[in-house]
């Protein structure tokens, strides 16, 4: 919802206040993305992992808006809407194998396939 108000509100009522910022929305948008995603492989909790992944993805985004092109904001509008079905498929997953095999951390997750062969077919897909 950020990112688009960030679109409708800052892009269209604030265009010149917009190109004045917008570097600083792309230097905040990588430090998001290499933050975040180097946090997110040090995190042993599947939820957290998934949370400062979605966080990294939002980077990206930041990235899209503050390119002023339209390609780049064509590209931040598609990552909002694939973020939100992704994101949101990736935590209900996460969900279904805690209410499984009462698992959150990773380290614990060993032969997982073993258990939920068809739940780990659909993160898979998923993931990729």
């Amino acid at each position: 919802m950020g990112a688009y108000g960030l679109v409708r509100i800052n892009m269209e009522l604030f265009p010149h206040a917009h190109s004045i910022f917008s570097p600083w929305l792309i230097i905040i948008g990588a430090t998001q993305i290499i933050y975040a995603a180097s946090t997110s492989l040090g995190q042993r909790n599947l939820k957290k992992r998934i949370a400062y992944s979605s966080v990294s993805h939002m980077g990206f985004i930041i990235i899209g808006i503050g390119s002023i092109t339209d390609m780049g904001l064509n590209g931040a509008l598609l990552q909002i809407i694939s973020h939100g079905f992704i994101g949101a498929a990736l935590f209900f997953l996460a969900g279904t194998t805690y209410d499984r095999i009462r698992l959150v951390y990773l380290d614990e997750m060993g032969g997982i396939a073993r258990i939920l062969p068809i739940l780990i077919i659909v993160r898979s897909v998923h993931l990729n």
